[in-house]
């Protein structure tokens, strides 16, 4: 792999998570990491379920040079990661097949989103919530397609990402219902009491 100059004989920054630091030195992986941040910029592996694998994917796939997609929407567009419903005279086509795109990259994806299942982050708590309400299938299918997002921004835009944790996940969760609650509530002329409020 060619590295920039600049970054050939720098150390990638430690990972912001020791565990997951202390894991890829214990299988051998550590200078595959530092090699990947200096080729792609971006060290993939601080997203929850990204493996050195799947950033040795998205390296060989498409590399540092995302230029070539005007935004995220055409880079899971092509990775075959978006909802694909053919239609003809505004009527679904039964049978037909999506394009074939990355689909190595995809898999790679797919197989970092099953690993979320017992992640205890807030993308693992996402996922366990897709998997409850929609079936794993469906989670494993969504949660590839955010982290492909995730490692679109993060090379595309220097967007870092931050792992927020379960506790605010669940209660930015709980918010955003809240919120939905109360405007459907209010749109049918009624308005919502906290239990300590109505008794």
């Amino acid at each position: 792999m060619a590295q920039p100059p600049q970054r050939r004989d720098q150390p990638a920054p430690p990972h912001p998570k020791p565990k997951k630091q202390a894991a890829l030195r214990r299988r051998g992986e550590e200078a595959l990491r530092q090699n990947l941040w200096r080729l792609l910029g971006e060290d993939l592996t601080v997203v929850d379920g990204i493996s050195v694998g799947t950033a040795l994917s998205f390296a060989t796939e498409v590399g540092p040079d995302l230029s070539a997609f005007p935004d995220e929407h055409h880079f899971v567009s092509w990775l075959r990661l978006s909802p694909h419903t053919p239609t003809s005279g505004n009527k679904p086509l039964r049978g037909k097949k999506a394009p074939t795109g990355s689909t190595h990259l995809a898999n790679a994806f797919r197989m970092a989103a099953l690993t979320l299942k017992h992640s205890l982050s807030a993308l693992g708590a996402d996922y366990r919530r897709l998997a409850f309400r929609h079936g794993a299938s469906v989670a494993v299918f969504a949660m590839a397609r955010k982290l492909a997002i995730l490692c679109f921004r993060m090379l595309r835009y220097g967007r870092p990402y931050v792992d927020i944790g379960i506790e605010a996940y669940e209660a930015q969760f709980k918010h955003r219902r809240l919120l939905h609650l109360q405007n459907r509530a209010r749109e049918l002329g009624y308005h919502l009491l906290p239990v300590e409020a109505a008794g």
